[in-house]
């Protein structure tokens, strides 16, 4: 019975064999992992912030816009909060990724 592996050590075997690379990355230390905590945590109340703003604009649209541009312009405001994300969380993933390798 010695012999049998638990699902566990069979998943862990497996995932070794899919993604190699993962076993060679260092672990991260507690200063890495605070950091990219501190990063993750600055993009949020960044993205947040956006969000805020765009629902400001949008609740403000109908004073300024006339009606017949009010869903044109509605469109306008939330496509540019998506491309604005976009670059956030990629901007994110960039100081995230600085952190788990610094330079030599």
């Amino acid at each position: 019975m010695s012999g049998l592996k638990s699902a566990w050590e069979i998943s862990m075997e497996k995932s070794d064999k899919l993604v190699p690379e993962v076993k060679k990355q260092k672990k991260l230390t507690a200063r890495q992992k605070e950091r990219i905590a501190e990063i993750r945590k600055e993009f949020k109340a960044r993205i947040a912030d956006k969000d805020v703003t765009l629902q400001h604009k949008l609740n403000h649209l109908a004073e300024r816009t006339p009606p017949e541009q009010l869903e044109m312009e509605s469109e306008k405001l939330k496509q540019e909060f998506v491309e604005e994300k976009e670059q956030l969380e990629k901007e994110l993933e960039s100081q995230v990724e600085a952190v788990r390798k610094p330079s030599p």
